[in-house]
């Protein structure tokens, strides 16, 4: 039998992840790989996850009620602690505005199948996060590309998009995967202002707002929604439904996110995740929301030290060495470095060189990119290794980038 022939036009429409399959190469330990936008697992709160475990253990009915079958809207603490932290001055949440998932990707998955028919048109950045548009592309949708600069999304694009009638706007207003650009303030109030003024949704993904090196990131756009319709309005007329999850400040493994939106939106949500899954780990959501009442705010803290010296190496070390001509960002929170080279050159074509040269791994940057183009571009993440590594790897990448420009 030829399974080809019996997979679904949905199943056909998915596509390999380019960092999964880069991933399966990565195996050799003399492979330094920049290209996963992975947490440090050396940074874990291992020692206060295994306190959590040995509390619970001590409390035989409830360790027991923690193995069973739960709630499809989440465990109830966990979600009031959402709630309760991602209010706003003018958005006053309630549990009932809040969806508990197998992480950010799953709210991803959902809100896509809640949303999306085959050829609705929807926009996204240009570039924009790889597996938003694996979970997207199932749905087969049109894709609208807006572009961007340092500071975001093209406003104007925003309007024009908004104009051609998306289903919604997919964005990551901090620190964004993989662009590391952060969403200006004052555009940031301009978009929420025309997504009511031409009925749109937008789509607010926050993985990473709370890595921030610098200052704070602008208020969010939920909370921007908030001010612009007035105090407890947003539960009736609200279009921003805002994704969270506790993979990169917790760990992954927990599988733990969260959609935030009105309750009509989250009700629909809740009946597709329970043909989907039932609910998440109950387990994993009490160790969450322990995790949250005991060490996430001094957890984060450090996070944010470590990675700010990450970042640092990396961008000093390719301030130094990179040749002229090669554009990148400074990012003031997140994970990624995000690199354009010249016209005509072929991240791909150097990544191959890369490995089997020097062994440093990246990101080719194409497959970010919704309706093609990106080949000269690629990114990198500074969160797996200490300074003096990365600036040695960095040093080295760059010194192959100078020779490729050279050959030209």
């Amino acid at each position: 039998m030829q399974w080809q022939q019996k997979f679904s036009v949905d199943a056909e429409a998915v596509r390999a992840s380019e960092i999964r399959e880069l991933l399966k190469i990565l195996a050799d330990p003399s492979i330094l790989s920049f290209a996963g936008g992975i947490p440090d697992p050396t940074l874990f709160p291992m020692d206060a996850l295994s306190a959590i475990l040995a509390d619970l253990q001590a409390q035989p009915d409830f360790y027991r009620q923690a193995m069973q079958y739960s709630a499809t809207e989440g465990y109830a603490p966990l979600r009031a602690w959402v709630s309760e932290t991602f209010s706003g001055p003018h958005t006053a949440l309630s549990p009932h505005n809040v969806l508990i998932t197998n992480g950010a990707q799953q709210s991803l998955s959902l809100v896509a199948t809640a949303l999306i028919s085959p050829t609705d048109a929807i926009a996204v950045a240009n570039p924009t996060y790889l597996g938003a548009l694996q979970v997207f592309g199932v749905r087969r949708p049109r894709y609208v590309t807006i572009a961007t600069d340092d500071d975001g999304l093209s406003v104007a694009g925003v309007e024009e998009a908004f104009k051609q009638g998306v289903k919604f706007l997919y964005t990551i207003p901090d620190f964004q995967n993989p662009g590391g650009m952060t969403l200006a303030p004052e555009r940031r109030r301009r978009i929420v202002e025309l997504a009511h003024r031409y009925d749109g949704v937008i789509i607010e993904d926050t993985a990473y707002r709370s890595l921030y090196y610098d200052n704070p990131p602008p208020p969010s756009l939920l909370d921007i929604e908030g001010e612009h319709l007035g105090l407890g309005q947003w539960a009736s007329q609200g279009r921003v439904v805002q994704l969270g999850t506790a993979s990169k400040t917790l760990m992954p493994a927990l599988r733990v996110g969260w959609t935030i939106a009105p309750q009509a939106l989250i009700d629909k949500l809740v009946v597709l995740k329970q043909a989907n899954d039932l609910h998440t780990s109950t387990l994993n959501q009490i160790l969450a929301y322990h995790l949250t009442q005991t060490v996430l705010h001094e957890h984060v803290e450090t996070l944010r030290r470590v990675y700010a010296r990450r970042r640092n190496a990396m961008v000093d070390a390719l301030r130094q060495h990179l040749p002229n001509g090669v554009h990148f960002n400074l990012p003031h929170g997140g994970m990624f470095v995000w690199l354009t080279l010249a016209e005509g050159m072929d991240a791909r074509a150097l990544l191959a060189k890369s490995l089997a040269e020097i062994k440093v791994a990246f990101v080719p940057g194409a497959p970010f990119h919704a309706n093609g183009g990106g080949e000269n571009t690629l990114r990198l993440s500074f969160t797996g290794y200490e300074p003096p590594v990365i600036e040695d790897a960095m040093k080295k990448l760059a010194a192959l980038i100078a020779r490729e420009y050279a050959a030209r």
